[in-house]
């Protein structure tokens, strides 16, 4: 029987800008098999970019993650992708390379 305290959760970030309500970032984990992992992923505005969202967005997914009881986080990112290798290192994500793909690199998180 699968564990119905885990689900699929998303963070949306939204500003007024111009006028208007805009999302202006994200964050989001699925399950990913059924050993209490999660698949993780970020997107921020460029123009939200360097003010700390995604650093915020991504401690609200890894909190609510671990209270949901999921042991691991993951993300699977384009190698030469350096934002995310950023905040992968500064909220405390381990990095290598996919063994099935070396141009991509997966970042962990025990939780």
């Amino acid at each position: 029987m699968p564990d119905t305290n885990l689900h699929p959760m998303a963070f949306v970030a939204l500003a007024h800008v111009d006028g208007q309500l805009r999302e202006v970032g994200v964050s989001r984990y699925s399950e990913a098999g059924n050993d209490k992992r999660c698949e993780c992923a970020v997107a921020v505005a460029d123009e939200w970019q360097h003010r700390g969202l995604g650093v915020l967005l991504m401690r609200l997914l890894i909190n609510i993650a671990r209270k949901n009881g999921y042991k691991q986080m993951f993300s699977i990112d384009a190698a030469e992708n350096e934002p995310m290798r950023t905040l992968g290192e500064y909220l405390g994500f381990q990095r290598r390379i996919d063994p099935d793909a070396a141009a991509q690199v997966i970042h962990t998180l025990d939780l």
